[in-house]
Parts: C-alpha cells; sequence; structure tokens
C-alpha cells in the first residue's frame, strides 16, 4: 500500500511539472536577447563548463564572438556527445582544471565568461566566482545561467541558504565534498534526469562525475552570490525551458 501511494504521489508531480512546463511555453513573456548579444558581440571569453547548445541556439553567443576558451573538470565529461565535441571545435585553448583554481590562466586575460548550468554543481560558488573574475578585465560581462528547480530533477530540494554558501566559502570546501549526498539521494527525481537510467546512482564519486548539484539556486541567491563578490547585475532573465539567466559585469 506505501508503494502504491508512493507511485501515486510521484504520478501527480509529474503532471504538475508537465503542466507547468506547458503554461510557461505558452504564457511566459517573450525575452528580447540582442542586449545579450550585443554585451559580448567581436570580444574574446572563456566558458566555464561547456560547450553549451544554449549559446548556440537560444542565446546564439557564439555566433557573435571574436574568440572563446574553455575550462572543464576533465578532458571526457559525463555531458560528453557528438553535439557538444562539433560545438568544442570553437575554442581556441581548452584547459582543464577545477573551476575554482585556474591559476594556469593569468590575471586580467578576458572580456567576458560565460557559465551554463555549472555553478550548481561546484561546492563552493564563492570561490569559483572570485576565480572568475580575477581572470577578467574590468568592466568584462559575466553571463551565468542556472536551472529554475521548479522543472527539473531539483523540484523536491529545498533552495540553498545563502549562509550555506557563505559558510562554505569561509570553510574552503573542497570540491571533494559529500555534504549534500544524503540529500540528494532523498530528494533527487531520477525520473526527471535525463542521465540517470535509474534510481541507484552511487554519488559518492561525484569528484569524477560531478553530476550532483550541491547548490539549487533561485534568482535571489544567484544575485546574492553576484553582490557578495563584486559583481554588477545588469539584468535577470528566465529563458525556456528552464533558465535563470543573469548578465553581470566586473566593476
Amino acid at each position: 500500500m506505501h508503494n502504491d501511494k508512493d507511485s501515486i504521489d510521484r504520478f501527480i508531480r509529474l503532471k504538475c511539472i508537465r503542466l507547468r512546463r506547458i503554461i510557461r511555453r505558452y504564457y511566459y513573456p517573450h525575452v528580447d536577447i540582442s542586449p545579450y548579444l550585443d554585451s559580448f558581440r567581436g570580444k574574446n571569453g572563456i566558458e566555464i563548463g561547456g560547450p553549451s547548445g544554449i549559446f548556440r541556439d537560444l542565446l546564439p553567443i557564439y555566433s557573435v564572438i571574436d574568440s572563446i576558451d574553455s575550462v572543464n573538470h576533465s578532458n571526457n565529461t559525463i555531458w560528453t556527445n557528438q553535439l557538444a565535441e562539433q560545438i568544442a571545435e570553437n575554442y581556441r585553448h581548452k584547459y582543464i582544471c577545477n573551476a575554482t583554481d585556474l591559476n594556469i590562466i593569468p590575471d586580467a586575460s578576458y572580456d567576458f565568461l560565460l557559465s551554463s548550468h555549472c555553478l550548481e554543481h561546484i561546492a563552493n560558488p564563492l570561490k569559483a566566482v572570485g576565480e572568475w573574475l580575477r581572470i577578467l578585465r574590468h568592466g568584462a560581462y559575466v553571463l551565468i545561467i542556472v536551472p529554475d528547480k521548479r522543472y527539473t530533477f531539483d523540484h523536491m530540494r529545498p533552495i540553498t541558504q545563502f549562509d550555506h554558501i557563505l559558510y562554505d566559502y569561509e570553510q574552503n570546501v573542497g570540491e571533494d565534498d559529500l555534504t549534500h549526498v544524503p540529500e540528494t539521494i532523498r530528494l533527487h527525481d531520477a525520473k526527471l534526469d535525463m542521465l540517470i537510467k535509474d534510481c541507484d546512482v552511487d554519488w559518492s564519486n561525484n569528484i569524477e562525475t560531478r553530476r550532483m548539484h550541491h547548490h539549487v539556486f533561485d534568482e535571489r541567491l544567484l544575485k546574492q552570490v553576484a553582490d557578495y563578490c563584486g559583481l554588477e547585475t545588469m539584468r535577470m532573465d528566465w529563458i525556456n525551458p528552464n533558465n535563470i539567466v543573469m548578465l553581470a559585469r566586473k566593476s
């Protein structure tokens, strides 16, 4: 009986998520992407955790920039596929290192930085953003995209509190941190995770896969991170199908 109730609850949750997806598709206001494209046109930058289909299609920034480099934790990530490899051909240099430690890149090297659906995978976001700003020139643009948890496998998880992220920074938490594994095991909705074929995922090897979302963001938390790091937020948008988009500038 307990299993039947769980199945019914899961069915209702999935139906609610699908209904919200239909509503947002037809009723969410259209976003003018021209300010985004104009901010990066003809410039040289770097992407953390790419390549991303978002910057090819929804926000076609790849098509207007002059050049772009990349940073990934591995040569072969769990997101590597034929499409990603095709997009990655646009990269000039490919750095293999943690997003929180870019010491192989000199200060003030780039005019912009892109990061799509990456920040939530980082155990120490404030340390990461601080390092990203170090390699940017004064006035450089930063575009960070995080998932809207309401339409993803995180929909049952609570939004992370900024105090928690600040504590991680003050304690210099590393990417091997497993603090959020119990919550992930309990509240991760595997049926909405295209990378997971079953519910028995070994989250303990996250240092290799980087699959886990350490933190769950909303617009408020993303802006709190930006404010703490000294970023000037230019605009915040929501773009189909589940993207919270922040354009900011190093001031």
